[in-house]
């Protein structure tokens, strides 16, 4: 969240696009953030045939949440970083259920 609060222009730039090979910095930064969220998977018994469809959930509940955020997109009175905790929880939950 604070990197696409950041950079939110820097961050849409990187939507969709493929890197150009293993060297490229974006292939470099989408490693690491695969593997941040398969380190937060591997605290769940999630079955292999799960994995993707996790990690998509989780990818798009972080990048839908920030681009919201980063696009003033949350105008009420709750605060920003509860609502993301909440989110997270709601996440979580889910997860164990599996």
């Amino acid at each position: 969240r604070a990197f696409v609060l950041a950079h939110p222009g820097r961050y849409a730039a990187t939507i969709g696009v493929e890197p150009s090979g293993p060297d490229d910095p974006l292939a470099t930064a989408g490693q690491r953030l695969l593997g941040a969220f398969m380190a937060v998977l591997r605290g769940y018994e999630i079955p292999a045939s799960d994995v993707d469809h996790a990690l998509r959930m989780l990818r798009s509940l972080c990048h839908g949440f920030a681009t919201l955020q980063a696009d003033n997109g949350f105008q009420w009175s709750a605060d920003i970083d509860e609502s993301f905790e909440w989110l997270i929880t709601f996440a979580d939950r889910g997860l164990r259920a599996m």
